[in-house]
């Protein structure tokens, strides 16, 4: 069942390697197929991630160059991948959601698209 939950593998693309893993170069390589094809709304988990109770100003930088301190909170949480699937199924074009900046996410959907 949890199958359901789970991205298709898409045909070998650019930038995509074996089994879906898209390499990001601040972040460790991202396994597409295992994001939550459905992701909950942050609601439902936002109270669980490592940037919870942090100045939402720090996740939204100005420039890609000062996107660290919040990538540094995204490495270490454990709902990472729901919020990077929330992300990028609702195409929230601004801050940093699941580890990835701005670039990075729209870097990814012309990978998969």
């Amino acid at each position: 069942m949890a199958d359901m939950n789970r991205v298709p593998p898409g045909p070998p693309t650019p930038g995509r390697g074996e089994g879906g893993l898209l390499r990001i170069e601040r972040f460790a390589d991202i396994d597409l197929n295992t994001l939550p094809a459905n992701p909950s709304p942050p609601d439902y988990w936002q109270d669980r991630a490592a940037c919870f109770g942090i100045d939402p100003d720090l996740f939204f930088p100005v420039s890609e160059d000062e996107a660290g301190p919040a990538l540094a909170f995204c490495g270490g949480c454990r709902i990472r991948e729901e919020c990077l699937a929330w992300a990028l199924k609702n195409g929230e074009r601004y801050g940093v959601w699941g580890g990835l900046t701005e670039q990075q996410r729209r870097r990814v959907q012309r990978q998969v698209a």
